[in-house]
């Protein structure tokens, strides 16, 4: 009967320390929209996916592709 409250209390002091770890992480900076269909004057996120458009490069949102 102990054993099973020991490994009880061990079980939950576990899960409460990777909750406290996982509010800890760095947070990543998201990148900013691109403006539809202009060229891109920095690095940004073309369209729904986000996909990383290079600065200098034309985004088209609507299929998330930047092209030059």
């Amino acid at each position: 009967m102990l054993r099973i409250v020991v490994l009880d209390l061990l079980a939950i002091a576990m899960s409460i320390g990777f909750a406290e770890a996982k509010g800890h992480m760095a947070k990543q900076a998201s990148l900013p929209y691109c403006q539809t269909e202009q060229q891109t004057k920095a690095p940004c996120g073309c369209g729904p996916g986000k996909m990383l458009c290079p600065k200098g490069m034309w985004c088209h949102a609507f299929t998330s592709t930047c092209r030059m």
